[in-house]
C-alpha cells in the first residue's frame, strides 16, 4: 500500500512539473491592443492592456491576429509581446539557442534588415608590407 501511495504522488508531482504550453501575449505599448486568438474553430477576442500579460488558448497551435490586420501563426507555449503594434518573440519552449538574438519580429520587414544588406563590406584588399 505504501509503495502505491509513493508511486502515486511521483506521479502526481511529474504532473505539476511539466510545462505548461500556454501561449503569453504582453503589452509593452502605452495603448491596449485588440487580438484575436483562432485556434481551431475556436475564436477569441482579447484586449490585452499596457504593461499587462493574457494567456489564451493556444496549446495545439493558433493564429494570433492584431487590429491592424496582420497574422501570426504561433505554435503554442511562446512568450511574445507587442512592442511598437508588432508582435515580438521572447521565449519559446524547448529552445536552448542562447547564441541567437533572445527577440525576434515575426513576420516584420523593415528598415534594419534593408540597412544591414547595403552596409558596405569590408575591403578585400590587404595592406602590403615595404
Amino acid at each position: 500500500m505504501k509503495i502505491a501511495t509513493i508511486l502515486g504522488l511521483g506521479v502526481l508531482g511529474m504532473l505539476f512539473i511539466l510545462p505548461a504550453q500556454a501561449l503569453t501575449i504582453s503589452n509593452t505599448d502605452p495603448d491596449p491592443h485588440t487580438v484575436t486568438v483562432k485556434a481551431g474553430s475556436d475564436s477569441t477576442e482579447l484586449v490585452v492592456e499596457p504593461q499587462m500579460a493574457v494567456e489564451p488558448p493556444c496549446a495545439a497551435g493558433c493564429t494570433v491576429e492584431l487590429e491592424n490586420g496582420e497574422n501570426y501563426e504561433m505554435k503554442g507555449g511562446e512568450e511574445v509581446s507587442i512592442e511598437g503594434g508588432v508582435i515580438f518573440v521572447d521565449a519559446v519552449p524547448g529552445s536552448d539557442d542562447d547564441d541567437d538574438d533572445d527577440t525576434a519580429a515575426i513576420g516584420e520587414t523593415g528598415e534594419d534588415a534593408d540597412s544591414q544588406d547595403n552596409a558596405e563590406a569590408p575591403s578585400e584588399e590587404a595592406p602590403q608590407a615595404q
